[in-house]
Order: structure tokens, then sequence, then C-alpha cells
């Protein structure tokens, strides 16, 4: 066997100049079979970004996953959003829901229907949800969690950031 695998090696980078990608890869599947030596598993490390915190509920609507991230009292009097670099770097997905009268607990529901898109977009992170007189509410999913220490001063009030609470 061990001549075998010797040979291959050496035909191998010629070979490879005139195979295609795919023939390439089954070529050395092959090579594997017939060696018996199985390839170690990929490891993958994923990280999640999370952070401690309480769930709540909101206008009647269950917040299970995650932790509100608000800005320090006070802090900002005309609404607050994530920092736009921040924002765009990490950045995994956006949709609109509706707001259904009253405007209050509606933005509370579409807070709470954007907690179950977010967490198909990302293992944890966050959510920031701001109302739109013309579609309802945007909601923004990132894959880290927001810091409200980093947000800036936006035009709306009606916003909500939440971070994935991690689980245990």
């Amino acid at each position: 066997m061990l001549h075998l695998f010797l040979l291959y090696i050496h035909i191998l980078p010629s070979t490879l100049k005139m195979l295609s990608l795919k023939a390439t890869l089954s070529f050395l599947a092959s090579s594997i079979t017939v060696l018996g030596v199985a390839l170690p598993e990929p490891t993958a490390t994923p990280t999640t970004a999370c952070t401690t915190g309480t769930p709540m509920t909101t206008a009647g609507y269950p917040m299970p996953y995650y932790a509100q991230a608000t800005p320090s009292a006070g802090k900002f009097t005309n609404g607050y959003r994530p920092e736009p670099r921040w924002a765009n770097q990490h950045h995994v997905g956006s949709y609109t829901f509706g707001v259904p009268e009253p405007v209050e607990t509606g933005f509370a529901y579409a807070q709470f229907k954007c907690q179950y898109y977010c967490a198909n977009q990302s293992e944890g992170g966050s959510f920031f949800v701001r109302a739109d007189s013309k579609v309802g509410s945007y909601c923004d999913c990132y894959d880290e969690i927001m810091d409200p220490a980093a947000f800036v001063s936006n035009n709306g009030t009606l916003v909500g950031a939440w971070n994935a609470i991690c689980r245990t």
C-alpha cells in the first residue's frame, strides 16, 4: 500500500494540471479509500455572541431569548440607533413587519416577530427595530451584541434594541 501511495504522490502534481476540480477531488477521495485512511472530521468552533440578561414581556409578547439593550436614561432625547459603521460590519439580515394599532402594542408585536426572524439569521447576536410610518417597522439583525454605549442619536423615538441571552 505504501508503494501505491508514493505512486499517487509522484503522479499527483502532473495529473492535477489536467484534471478539473471535481475530478481532482474524486481522485483524492479514491486514494484515501484505497489506503484505508480516513480524514478527520472538521471541527468548527462556533462563536456565539450573547449576554446575560433576563427575558421579559413587552405589551403581552414574550421575549424569551433576548434582553433589552438600551442606553442610559436621558442620553438620547430623539431616539437612538446602532453606530452605522458597526451596523454595516455586523448586519446579517433585515425584514419589515407591519405595526397594527394601537402603535405601542403593534410595535411590541413587531419586536416579538423580529426576535424569531433574527434567531434564524445568526446564532446569538442582536437585533434593532425601528418604527416607520410607511412600512410599519424595520427589523435589522446583527451577528454581534450591541453595546448601548456605542449607540448614536437618531430621529426616531419608537425603537428597540435587543441582545441575545446566552443559553446554558
